[in-house]
Parts: C-alpha cells; sequence; structure tokens
C-alpha cells in the first residue's frame, strides 16, 4: 500500500531538509531518497496527509470503486469506446444532493454532506483526469499507474490493452473491489457484536467501581458486624479503583504497541500462536480465501507465479504471511517448483497443496486457486462462528459471574440484614 512519508535528510553541503516521499514502506522511502542523491535521517508517517489526500486508488473506497468500474463495463460495451464512456459518465456526474437548508446546528449532516462531496469531487477528478491523459496519447494502465492503483488492476488493464477486451477487464476489477469490500465487512460484522458486548462490560464495570462500590462502602461503615466475604470484595474493589486508571493506560500502551509492531512484539506473538495448528487454521483461512482469490485474478491476466508472490511479499502487511511469501518467492527464483515452494513455507494443509501441484502440472492453476479461495471461504466462515460464538460466551459469563459477585458480597448482607438473619459467616 502507498503512503506518504516525512523524511529528513541531509544535503551535500550539509544542510537538513523534510520532504514527502510516497512509497508502500519505510525501507522504499529510504531507497527514495538515496536515489536521489541525498543522506536519510529521521522518516515517519506522514499521518495528516495519508487521512486527508488518500494516494491510493484515486481516492475511491472499495465500493465505490466496484460501481466505478461496473459503470464503465457497461458503457464501454454499449458504447464500444473507453473515451465515449468516459465522456458519458462525467456528463452524467453530479454532485451529491444536500437536500433541505442546513443550518450550523446541524452539524452532523453538515460533515456528512462534506464527507460525500469529497468522494464526488474524487470520482470526478479520476474520470476527468483519464480523459486528459488519454487524448494525450497515454494509455489507460499510465492513467492509472499515476492514480496509485493497486498491482491487480494495473494487470487486468494490461491484459485489456493487449486484448481489446475492456469491458471484461472493468467487469472483473469491479468484481475484485466488490469482494474487498465484502471481505473487510465480513471480518467487521463478524466481531463488532462480541466487541460490542465487552465494551458495555468495560463501562458497567466503571460505573460500578467508581459509583457503586463507594456507595455501598459508606452504607457498610455504619454497621459494627458484616460478612468477612463482603469485608474482602470492598477492599479488593478498592484495591481496583486505585490501579483502574493505570491499568487502562497499560492495556492502551500494549495495544498500540502491538498495532504498530513495536520492538517486533506483534511480529513474536503472531509467529508463536500460529505455530498453533488450530489457531493457525482459523487465521489462515479467512486471509487466504482472499490472497487466493487475488492469485486467480493476477494468474488469469497473464501475470507470472513469480511476479505475484513477489508482489504478495511486498504488499502483504500481515508479518507471518509476508515472510512466507518472501519464502515461496526465493525459491520460486532458484527453480524450485510451487508445490514444492508452498511446501517449504509450510502455511496450507496437504490437501490444498496437492490440488495446487496437479493444477500446476495441468496448466489449470487460475480455476483451482479460484475453488480454493470458495473451500477457504466456507471454512473461515465456519471457523469465525465458532470464534464469534466463543467470545459472546466468554462475554456473557464474566456479565453473570459480575452480577453473582455483585450479589453474594454485597446484596446479600443487605438482604439478611434486612430479614434478621445471622451474618456471623
Amino acid at each position: 500500500m502507498i503512503k506518504n512519508y516525512l523524511i529528513k535528510f541531509y544535503t551535500p553541503e550539509g544542510n537538513s531538509l523534510i520532504k514527502n516521499i510516497q512509497a508502500a514502506s519505510i525501507l522504499e522511502a529510504k531507497s527514495a531518497i538515496m536515489l536521489e542523491g541525498y543522506m536519510p535521517g529521521i522518516i515517519i508517517p506522514n499521518i495528516f496527509l495519508n487521512i486527508l489526500h488518500p494516494v491510493r486508488n484515486g481516492g475511491l473506497n472499495n465500493n465505490e470503486l466496484s460501481i466505478f468500474f461496473m459503470e464503465f463495463c457497461q458503457l464501454t460495451k454499449s458504447s464500444g469506446s473507453v473515451n465515449k464512456a468516459l465522456s458519458y459518465m462525467k456528463k452524467e456526474h453530479k454532485k451529491p444532493i444536500l437536500g433541505s437548508k442546513f443550518k450550523l446546528l446541524y452539524l452532523a449532516k453538515w460533515l456528512h454532506y462534506n464527507h460525500k462531496l469529497s468522494k464526488s469531487r474524487n470520482r470526478f477528478k479520476l474520470i476527468n483526469n483519464c480523459i486528459l491523459l488519454l487524448d494525450k496519447g497515454e494509455t489507460l494502465k499510465e492513467i492509472f499507474i499515476s492514480n496509485n492503483f493497486e498491482e491487480i488492476v494495473l494487470s487486468l488493464i494490461d491484459l485489456a490493452d493487449s486484448t481489446g477486451d475492456y469491458p471484461q477487464a472493468f467487469l472483473k476489477i469491479s468484481e475484485y473491489f466488490d469482494m474487498k469490500s465484502t471481505y473487510k465487512k465480513s471480518i467487521i460484522g463478524t466481531l463488532s457484536y462480541p466487541l460490542f458486548l465487552f465494551f458495555l462490560l468495560f463501562v458497567a464495570f466503571s460505573i460500578f467501581l467508581y459509583y457503586i462500590i463507594p456507595t455501598f462502602t459508606l452504607f457498610f461503615s455504619q454497621f459494627p458486624h458484616i460478612p468477612q466475604s463482603t469485608k474482602d470484595v470492598i477492599k479488593l474493589f478498592s484495591y481496583l479503583k486505585n490501579i483502574f486508571v493505570y491499568c487502562v493506560i497499560f492495556a492502551v500502551f500494549i495495544f498500540t504497541a502491538f498495532s504498530v509492531d513495536l520492538f517486533h512484539i506483534k511480529t513474536k506473538f503472531m509467529t508463536f500462536i500460529l505455530d498453533i495448528p488450530q489457531i493457525r487454521s482459523i487465521v489462515n483461512y479467512g486471509y487466504l480465501n482472499w490472497i487466493f482469490y487475488q492469485f486467480s485474478i493476477m494468474i488469469s491476466s497473464g501475470m507470472t507465479v513469480n511476479s505475484v508472490f513477489n508482489y504478495f511479499s511486498k504488499n502483504t502487511s500481515k508479518i507471518y504471511f509476508k515472510d512466507k511469501f518472501e519464502l515461496i518467492y526465493k525459491d520460486l527464483m532458484n527453480g524450485i517448483t510451487l508445490r514444492d515452494a508452498i511446501i517449504n513455507a509450510n502455511f496450507l494443509p496437504e490437501d490444498a497443496v496437492e490440488s495446487i501441484g496437479y493444477a500446476e502440472v495441468g496448466g489449470f492453476l487460475p480455476e483451482t486457486v479460484l475453488r480454493l479461495s470458495g473451500e477457504f471461504k466456507e471454512k473461515s466462515n465456519h471457523y469465525m462462528g465458532l470464534f464469534t460464538k466463543g467470545l459472546f460466551f466468554l462475554a456473557i459469563t464474566l456479565v453473570v459471574f459480575f452480577l453473582l459477585l455483585m450479589f453474594f458480597s454485597l446484596f446479600l448482607p443487605i438482604i439478611q440484614g434486612m430479614v434478621g438473619l445471622s451474618v456471623s459467616y
């Protein structure tokens, strides 16, 4: 993925300057500034520019790109010309409807409208850019390269340039972005409900710790004799209240360190976890469904197996798979077959490896990989369903434990006092 990086570098005269570089990684940004003849210093991601000015796929998201290329496909097929299709799309382009006149009080509505307007501008800018550069004699592939489109899109456009079948290429690109959007939404949708339960549990526990426990402590302090279990629970929660903020800060730090892979914490943890076969299957199938789908498209578009795994090794964000793809690419470059290279990487089940081996010999690799992608999707849905049920069960268990703890340690002494029962236990 192409990102913006701020690089502090030094000129031959010893002057210190700062420049924004677009690259896929920090190492590539460092190499780019060195190729210009400068000595790089500090390199940091340009977060604000990455957020405000997307540099991937013309600034459009997956769903918008799926719609864009589907329209492009249909108009190119009906008009018989890419230029005519783009001209019609430019002519029919309209700004989003604002609706009723907004006031300053409707800030959310104003922000939503401006968000839609920015997306509309990105689409219009892409269409206009294509028309202008095509008139200057540039190819579609060169235009999409300048707009930082993904390698899969470029390979399909390259195939269309050689065959002339642009509608079919645009249709495949539309399906690709639709699949990509579905893949991301399925992960978010699967995990959203259990995570929401954990969030509610965190909020309830915070309220209980800071508002309910102090009230009970004040109430029980009026009585000379209270159960020992209640004393212990009050003491425990008082201690938790004192360290709760530090626990939250520590949890945020661990989450941040894990997200940015500080000191390779994430890499080491994921390597350890993924060495467990059962967990590796759960994680692998979800990601391999998407990887194999990309693989089938890229192979069918004319890319070699070596170039596909070179692309995966450079563009895969998951360190575990990145290492595997780099290993496969090195083996392929050394003349080892794809089947043996995958066996050496050790991240696919035996039946999938054998299927790839037969397909490699028989010459039907794209069809086999696409079929395996569908099988991985089914297994992924099954395992994700089990994982979601496990999280839901854990959340419910914590809620029940929390309620029982409150009842037996706090509410039960009150009930015993109200009915005159002994509290000498």
